[in-house]
Parts: structure tokens; sequence; C-alpha cells
């Protein structure tokens, strides 16, 4: 029977038995939970989000982004000054995120010790209906980039995705795919990996929050969660208990450690929460005397990988990647403010804008507070400054190149770029924290993988040092920054893990 339970419904305690719990429910635990189940285990999922329904999705983006993210798109780094979005739901951050579906690197699978991911990769790209973006479907927005990327004799390319045909995409994506079905729309996990795992009779608990996994004699045995509307933050006192053989975490690079930290896990190499990478970016647009309409159609669908050069260096460079928004959210992004901000809005038709997304050396941390809330710490190194303000004039030569009359800035306040000869202003200022828009929606690294105990917190297959029948799925176990967009490599490490702990069963 397919069975998604709303612990919101739910006014009693209850008790679960089962093979395998899974915490999470995005790119990482559906793929396990899909993988556990077909082999033949009992499998429990937990969400600590709602099972959202895409037909009721809207375009107001203040419902929507208390909707589909943790802290309502709000969370951020302890100084304020990086803003990091992280769905929370059913599929987690898949239903919001652009479905850029890129393969690993194989500079990155060499550095983490993973020789050879293509099965993996190939059998995700199978569920997940990957295929190449048609040029009829690059928007005008990405024709205007790859138009400046060729006139600086950059390198850069059309990307795969996973999207069915889609009546209605548009920048409105990032607030999920109102047409999401599968083979239509985005195919999330929500609406591919995750109703596989429940007919093969997984269950599922949406809002359920994982607050304990419980340990004995060194093994995991069971999680404890809270069941509520809103349970991360709710005052219910009903509670879920799973009794259970393995316990697959796969809640987010700042969801997973957060939990490991609050029940208190071992940790003898003092990695947990460590080695936290964001992929920090920033947005650089462009005014343009023609019409781009950017908000029309595939918002990602070409991008700039000429300084990402893996080969030479696997640990930095960055990509441009084009980047739209909805007038709220673009207005929200803009410097300024008053008339001048007002003044920039009305050119929305005319914008195109870059996003410079870091390959970043720099790591930070997460640790839990007194309440048990995750506390980000992360500051960019001098070098990854200076590589990011590069990437920041690089974004502005590539749309003077396409035809830009004003670049635009994410600063606060507003400094006209209108040729070359202004550059010097942007390496004069370079990255200035609470003064300019930082963002991440790519978290990773907290729990990383590694042969050593004391360099890493779980070993190459996912499972922890230091508990046995603890396993990680999700972005955390990255040893290092990947660089790219992420969705795939965390798909496919989960199936790699999931299969390898379903032909070691019973543990």
């Amino acid at each position: 029977m397919v069975m998604i339970i709303r612990g919101c419904d739910i006014q009693q305690d209850l008790s679960e038995t089962v093979d395998v719990c899974v915490i999470g429910s995005g790119a990482g635990g559906a793929v396990a939970a899909k993988e556990l189940a077909e082999a033949g285990l009992s499998v429990i999922v937990l969400e600590a989000g709602d099972a959202h329904q895409p037909a009721t999705f809207s375009r107001h983006a203040p419902e929507m982004l208390h909707r589909l993210f943790w802290d309502g798109g709000m969370r951020t780094t302890r100084d304020g000054s990086i803003l990091i979005s992280q769905g929370r739901g059913v599929g987690g951050s898949t239903v919001h995120n652009f479905c850029y579906a890129v393969r690993t690197p194989e500079p990155i699978l060499d550095k983490w010790g993973i020789h050879d991911l293509s099965p993996e990769l190939d059998r995700v790209e199978a569920t997940l209906g990957v295929k190449q973006i048609d040029e009829a479907q690059v928007n005008h927005l990405n024709r205007v980039i790859r138009r400046g990327c060729e006139a600086m004799g950059w390198r850069g390319v059309v990307q795969r995705h996973n999207r069915g045909p889609c009546a209605d995409c548009s920048v409105g994506c990032f607030l999920g795919c109102r047409e999401s079905k599968p083979g239509i729309g985005k195919q999330s996990m929500d609406v591919t990996y995750i109703p596989r795992a429940l007919e093969a009779g997984a269950c599922l608990y949406s809002n359920c929050h994982a607050e304990l996994i419980r340990v004995e004699n060194g093994r995991a045995i069971g999680v404890v969660a809270q069941l509520g509307k809103d349970s991360d933050r709710s005052s219910s006192n009903h509670r879920l208990t799973v009794d259970c053989q393995a316990v697959v975490l796969a809640a987010g690079a700042i969801n997973s450690p957060q939990l490991w930290l609050k029940s208190r896990l071992p940790d003898p190499g003092k990695q947990v929460g460590k080695n936290l990478h964001l992929h920090p970016a920033v947005f650089v647009g462009g005014i343009f005397d023609d019409v781009i309409d950017a908000h029309q159609g595939i918002t990602q669908s070409y991008y700039v990988n000429h300084f990402l050069e893996l080969e030479r260096d696997p640990d930095s460079g960055y990509i441009l990647m084009p980047a739209f928004g909805s007038p709220v959210l673009v207005a929200a992004s803009m410097p300024a403010f008053g008339h001048e901000h007002r003044e920039l809005m009305e050119n929305y038709r005319h914008i195109a804008a870059l996003l410079v997304l870091l390959h970043d050396r720099s790591s930070g941390r997460v640790v839990v507070n007194r309440h048990g809330h995750p506390v980000i710490r992360y500051r960019l190194s001098r070098g990854d400054r200076a590589l990011l303000v590069e990437g920041m004039v690089n974004a502005a030569r590539l749309l003077f190149a396409a035809g830009a009359r004003e670049i635009i800035l994410p600063y606060t306040r507003r400094i006209p770029i209108k040729s070359e000869s202004d550059f010097d202003v942007i390496r004069q200022r370079g990255i200035v924290s609470n003064d300019m828009l930082i963002a991440s929606s790519h978290p990773q690294g907290t729990l990383r993988m590694g042969s050593h105990p004391r360099h890493s917190v779980v070993d190459t297959y996912g499972e922890a040092h230091a508990v046995k029948g603890l396993f990680v799925t999700d972005a955390s176990l990255f040893p290092s920054s990947i660089g790219i967009p992420p969705t795939l490599t965390i798909a496919a490490l989960a199936d790699r893990i999931a299969r390898r702990l379903a032909v070691n069963w019973p543990l």
C-alpha cells in the first residue's frame, strides 16, 4: 500500500519497527529509500517538512519560501553574511532547484578515491529522465550569456536537465513546479524516487522531525522523532519512536551534523560538523537596451565553465551561471533604495544576470547551540575572496561583450559600472561581508567520507567509523567542495551506498 502519513494529523505517540529508518527525503534520502525498499527491506522515511502537492504551489514568494525552505528561506551563517537556501519537504531541495543535471567530474572522483561512479550515475539519470536540453529550449537570457561567452572566446556548454515537457516553465520554478508529475515538468525526488519507494513498500512520515538517533553498544538501533505541523519549532508532545537495524542520515549538510551532535554520537576524530563548504555565489547583472524577458522559459540551460579547470586544479575555480528570479526576488537582490531602486526595477525586462558560483577552498563548521539549533560558522579566505572578485569582473566583461550598457553589482549601494575602465571599483571594493548579497544553495562536507577515522566521519560506503549501522547519503559526505551543481552526485552516491547496504544485509 502506498503510504504517506502526515505527522500533523497524529494525536498520539506512535512506534514503528523496520529494517531501515531514512532521515530526509531529498536527493540522498529518496534514492536510498527506493533502493533499499526494492531490495526487500522494510523502510520508513522521516521528513521534517510537508508532503507538497504541486498543484497547490503559488507564485506568491513569501508563501512558497515558508513552505519550501528551512527558516522561510532566511537561514544564514552566524554573522549573517551568507544566505543559505535549503529545501524542506518531501523531495528536499530538488523541489526548488533549476534541474541542472551535471555528472561528477573525474578529477573530483579521483580526489575522493572513487574510481568509477558511472553505473550509479546511469541508473540515477534513467530514473530522473535526464536528457540534453534542446536548442529550442535555450531562452533569451541563456542565449545572451552564450553570445557574450563566445565573444570573449571562453568555454561554455548547454547542459542536461531532469525536466519533462512543461507549459509553465519560468523563474517561478524556484518556487516549485506546478506541472510536476511523472514525465511532466520538474522530475524532482517527490515525483520520481519517492513514489517508487512507496510502491516497493516503504512508509513515509511527513511533518516528522527527527530529534535523536539512538545508539546501543556502538550500533544505531533507532530514531526518536517529533510529530507536528512545524515540528522543528512545534510545542507538540507526540512522538514517533522507530526501532531499526540501520539508520540512513540524509537530512542535508546542515541538519545532518546538527542531529549527530544533538544525539551526542561518538566523534573520536572531532570531525563532525567541520569541513563545511558552501559554494558561495554572488550575482552580477547587466542592463540591456533590448528586452531580455529573462523570467520566461528555462532559467538555467547554459553555463560558462571556462574558469573551472579541475584537471589542472581540482580544488579551485568558479563557474558563471545564468540567474534570474521573480520581481519580488530580483527586487530583494537589487542594490540601492527608494527612487534609485525603483529605477533599476523598471528595467526588469531588460536585465540579464549571472551567478558567480565559487568552488571554495574555504571551510566552515556547523555546531549546535544550547537549544539544539544549528549554528553555521563560515568565513571566506583571502584567496577565495580574490577569486570571487575575479569572477565578478569576468561576469561584467561577459555582459558587456553581450551588449549590456550598465552592470549591476550586488552591493547595498548602487555602484554604476558603465565600461571596463570602471572595473577597478570592483577590485578596490572587493568582497564586503554584510554589504553585499552572498548566497549558497549547496552546503556540503560536514560528515565527510574517507578511509581514516582521524580525518573523516564515514567510510567511502557511507558507514560511520564510530557507529555501526549508521550511514550518510547526502552532501555531508563530500570530502571537498565539488564545484558543480551536486544533485546527480548526491543521488549516485546514495545509490552506491544503499545497494552496498542491501547486498550486505543483514548487518
